[in-house]
């Protein structure tokens, strides 16, 4: 139990009035403690029996039970048994059959018995919640009163406010003797922060105290339930205490059972208004401008229907209450401003018109509440805590539940409230078949898009789909809503609402309209039904040809779409440049629709190598050009533009175009297209050559979930850029977790490619090569030509190569070669020549070699470039050309740990190394001792200051000694001193750094040796 606080005032007139009663005769008065719920009346009546025995006063006690009011003298057999002779048995009303005046005369005789003690000593009756003592107990007690002046008998009496027991009239007659009424009001911020200390058993500093004051209003029931609730859930918190909207968000197991109680005993205006006010939570005004709320997104779903708990009987009412005012000695009566009597200014309370109030009914409901100490003290009516909207809640049956979100709904509707604020009481609804019910929901999924909360937005729908009829085109119209908002964050389950919507509408133009809303890459691998309903939809709607207006938009979606998930086989790829051709020299981008055909017709003719990069690149940026840079563009086929620029090593229009779209993406919270951005934009940093930025790219693809709904070829950038960065645990952690192949069995399998290169990594040459011998013919069936898409002939050459079959070698690479050449990029011809020169001995592959390097410095493209630096440097040093050698080999570690691929960096290191050691020996014995042994740590990556320190000189004489060796080894400082380490070391052996030894920061490192791995 908790001692009682901030009670001294109420606790003095208490002792007042016993005081008073110390005389031989006389003195005795009635006080009344009144105060809502929880505020602190059983607490002081509790501490009165210590003040009373230190006046040798006797105590007696009783509480009123609500369960026992039927029972006459229930309180009174309580208060008086122990004055019976022998404590006998209890006070007994007379029976009906006795002489009228028995109840009368057993009144007497119970009033002298009171005498008879009180004469010999002082007595104190203390009756707690008096609001529920019977009848015959009442009566009693109004008769005693009456008395009290002439006895020395002092009665403190507790009486809840705001009960409906307070209207009974034998409780005004008793409660209108009272000399002194106390009425507990609500802690003040001191007394707050003294009962947390007593509660917490630690004191808490200014600030926690205003949180809890915050939270609770200083209401002595709640404040005690959060702290218990916290420490519960905490035990060993220490330090400060959570904010007050925290606070105010803990809801104490137990309370809302009490207070559910105690609400559903109220008469029915004054609970149907807490039902209102429970379901349109705090915010129930009307006349502001609901307009501005929608539009700064406030969702105005209600607070406090999301339940959770109360805590035990009576703890509330172990109690603490404010320093009081209201303890004076006249009687103190509700009313004024602080009742909420009258309508609120500036309009009609919802919450009264919710609960069929007028201002009467509504200021005597607030009155009641506010009594009760649920109401706060303001003058819109609020909960004085969340858990009071709980209990409402819980009382509620499920009917009662639904009637009323039901009205509530449509009353905000009617009001002109943001449409959010309606839509969140019908999301709580199970049936409805009102139209305006449908209305209001697509009305908030609206705002709740202009807010970017699709999530939100599709909820909205969901159930507004619950409340709709099972079929017809309302139902479809529906469900595209749905799939337009589930696009951006749940694509599976848009295209299944696509799918829906589909097989409900019979007119093809309506369905035709449908489908064109289907992003493309969600056709990749979709059921074999829904693409032949796509199918069919395009067919019955007819060619574009013969069509105008929003049918031929809609027949040239289906057509991009078509053509886009390769449905009719590798023959309509081979067509493309020919439609493409067929549209013109400068195709027609009016509409939105006609840039989603020439996009992929242009991909198809890229693939199928019908057009030249530089007869593709115009038309592309001419695209680009038409389309606004949004997020929306991943769900048209705008996407394959990045593949079409790429293939082209064309990369400086859409890289600001795509990092614009991904900037609206993250702002927009849109998951999907900022996941399916992310590859396009580790695209292009693959062509860069950027391995880095590719993967980080194709990272924040994965960490946004795009490996649960994407398709193995909506990731197969990332997959490239996993087998480029030779990740292979990634590779098989994305062919596990996608879905197997589509259909489609003509098109190039990722799943084949990855084993090969899986392959190619563990030096398995056989398998490396049957999988890029199947991946190859099928990439030929399905008219990928493209060498600067598909090179694979350069893999499979090389491995005819070093598996001993130089003429077929050959004749793949003079292919590639001729290819490359046809389409016209930097990075495919370079490729083509570097694999050409890999496979030709002597002069002329070196001369091939060296042209290869000359192109792909017309390109972006680094880690080719390192590749040719680096292949190019090897064979120079193998035709004794040391010097050229080194610079190549130089450039080659430079680029390879520019794109992120250290492997190139280690083997053009060790073949510095060789030059180093070759050239170096005469340079190196020319070094005094001293100067090798500083060269050698230095080259080791020890700093100056620890070469110093080692040799026991100055650091002036070690920078005098370095400036002497980068001299005679003719170098211009200690990045070139890295591929002599091993000759100088030898040389030096106590030159080795010792464990613990500084480095230069960003200084040189040793190259570790690497398996070889073929680069495929």
């Amino acid at each position: 139990m908790n001692p009682l606080l901030h009670r001294w005032q109420e606790l003095d007139l208490i002792a007042a009035a016993l005081d008073a009663t110390g005389g031989t005769a006389g003195g005795g008065s009635l006080t009344l403690v009144t105060g809502g719920i929880g505020m602190g009346k059983t607490a002081l009546l509790r501490a009165l029996p210590e003040l009373a025995e230190r006046r040798g006063v006797r105590v007696l006690t009783a509480s009123g039970v609500p369960y026992e009011q039927a029972f006459g003298f229930g309180v009174l057999s309580q208060l008086l048994t122990p004055l019976l002779p022998g404590a006998g048995g209890p006070v007994t009303p007379p029976e009906e059959s006795a002489d009228p005046c028995a109840g009368a005369g057993q009144d007497a005789e119970l009033l002298a018995l009171v005498a008879e003690h009180a004469g010999r000593k002082p007595l104190l009756l203390l009756v707690d919640d008096l609001q529920w003592a019977d009848a015959a107990s009442l009566n009693w007690l109004v008769r005693l009163a009456g008395r009290l002046p002439r006895l020395r008998v002092t009665v403190v009496a507790a009486l809840r406010e705001g009960d409906p027991g307070e209207d009974e009239p034998r409780l005004h007659h008793l409660t209108g003797r009272a000399a002194t009424v106390l009425r507990l009001r609500p802690l003040s911020p001191g007394a707050t922060a003294d009962l947390a200390a007593a509660r917490l058993g630690r004191p808490v500093d200014p600030a926690c105290a205003r949180a809890c004051h915050e939270a609770t209003g200083g209401h002595p029931l709640f404040l005690t339930a959060t702290l218990d609730a916290l420490t519960a859930a905490a035990p060993a918190r220490e330090g400060r205490l959570p904010d007050a909207r925290t606070l105010r968000g803990i809801r104490p197991e137990g309370l809302r059972e009490r207070l559910a109680a105690v609400l559903r005993a109220q008469r029915p205006p004054v609970w149907s208004f807490a039902a209102a006010l429970a379901v349109l939570g705090e915010d129930t005004g009307v006349g502001e401008d609901t307009g501005d709320a929608e539009r700064a997104g406030a969702p105005g779903a209600p607070e406090g229907t999301a339940g959770s708990a109360g805590w035990e009987e009576d703890a509330g009412d172990a109690g603490y209450a404010a320093d009081s005012g209201g303890a004076g000695p006249a009687r103190e009566t509700g009313g004024g401003a602080g009742d909420g009597e009258g309508a609120r200014a500036g309009g009609e309370d919802p919450a009264a018109r919710l609960a069929g109030l007028d201002d009467t009914g509504r200021a005597e409901a607030v009155r009641a509440l506010r009594r009760l100490g649920l109401l706060a003290e303001e003058p819109v009516p609020r909960f004085v805590h969340p858990v009071v909207a709980d209990a409402v809640e819980e009382a509620m049956t499920p009917a009662e539940a639904e009637a009323v979100r039901l009205r509530a709904a449509l009353l905000l509707h009617q009001g002109g409230h943001c449409a959010e604020r309606a839509a969140a009481q019908l999301l709580a609804v199970s049936a409805c078949e009102e139209p305006w019910a449908q209305e209001v929901l697509r009305a908030a999924a609206a705002a709740a898009q202009r807010r970017t909360d699709p999530e939100a937005a599709a909820r909205y729908l969901r159930r507004a789909l619950l409340l709709s009829p099972p079929e017809g085109p309302a139902r479809a119209d529906l469900l595209v809503e749905l799939a337009v908002v589930e696009r951006d964050f749940a694509p599976r389950a848009a295209l299944r609402h696509f799918t829906q919507a589909l097989l409900l509408l019979p007119d093809p133009a309506r369905r035709a309209r449908v489908a064109g809303r289907i992003p493309p890459f969600l056709l990749d691998d979709c059921p074999p039904a829904t693409l032949d309903t796509v199918a069919r939809t395009a067919a019955e709607l007819g060619d574009a040809a013969g069509l105008t207006g929003t049918d031929r938009r809609s027949a040239l979606r289906l057509e991009a779409r078509l053509r886009h998930a390769a449905v009719a086989g590798p023959d309509e790829l081979a067509s493309s440049g020919d439609r493409l051709r067929a549209l013109g020299p400068i195709p027609s981008l009016d509409s939105a629709a006609d840039r989603e055909r020439v996009t992929v017709l242009l991909h198809g003719a890229v693939l199928a190598q019908r057009v030249t990069a530089a007869e593709a690149v115009p038309l592309a940026e001419r695209l680009l050009q038409h389309e606004p840079a949004t997020p929306d563009h991943v769900h048209t086929a705008l996407p394959l533009l990045t593949d079409v620029l790429v293939a082209a090593d064309s990369l400086g229009t859409i890289g600001p175009w795509l990092h614009t779209a991904y900037d609206r993406a993250r702002r927009d919270h849109a998951t999907v297209p900022r996941a399916l951005i992310a590859c396009e934009l580790a695209h292009l940093a693959l062509a860069r050559g950027d391995l880095a930025g590719a993967r980080a790219r194709a990272a924040e693809a994965l960490g946004l979930g795009a490996a649960d709904w994407a398709t193995l070829r909506s990731l197969a950038v990332v997959v490239l850029a996993a087998l480029e960065a030779r990740d292979t645990a990634l590779c098989e952690r994305l062919v596990s977790a996608s879905p197997p192949d589509a259909a489609h069995g003509h098109l190039p399998s990722l799943r084949l490619l990855i084993r090969g290169s899986a392959a190619a990594l563990r030096h398995d040459l056989p398998t490396a090569l049957g999988c890029y011998l199947d991946w190859g013919r099928t990439a030929e069936r399905a008219h990928w030509h493209n060498p600067a898409v598909a090179p694979w002939r350069s893999w499979v050459s090389a491995l005819h190569y070093r598996t001993g079959r130089p003429g077929q070698a050959h004749d793949l690479m003079d292919e590639e070669y001729a290819r490359a050449l046809s389409w016209g990029s930097p990075v495919a011809v370079g490729r083509a020549l570097r694999g050409r020169g890999a496979i030709t001995r002597g002069e002329p592959g070196i001369a091939l070699l060296r042209e290869s390097a000359a192109t792909l410095d017309r390109s972006a493209h680094v880690l080719e470039q390192a590749r040719t630096s680096l292949l190019l440097g090897r064979r120079l040093l193998a035709a004794g050309r040391a010097a050229e050698a080194e610079h190549r080999l130089t450039r080659a570690r430079e680029q390879g740990l520019t794109c992120g691929a250290p492997w190139i960096a280690d083997r053009a290191g060790r073949a510095l190394y060789t030059i180093a050691g070759s050239r170096g020996a005469d340079a190196v014995a020319a070094l005094t001792r001293t100067e090798r042994r500083v060269a050698a740590l230095a080259a080791a990556g020890t700093s100056n200051r620890a070469i110093a320190e080692r040799l026991e000189v100055s650091a002036r004489a070690v920078e005098k000694h370095l400036t002497q060796a980068y001299r005679k080894l003719r170098i211009d400082g200690r990045a070139e001193l890295a591929p002599m380490e091993r000759l100088l070391s030898e040389e030096c052996p106590e030159a080795r750094t010792r464990p613990g030894e500084g480095r230069v920061p960003g200084g040189p490192v040793p190259n570790r040796t690497e398996a070889p791995r073929y680069r495929a």
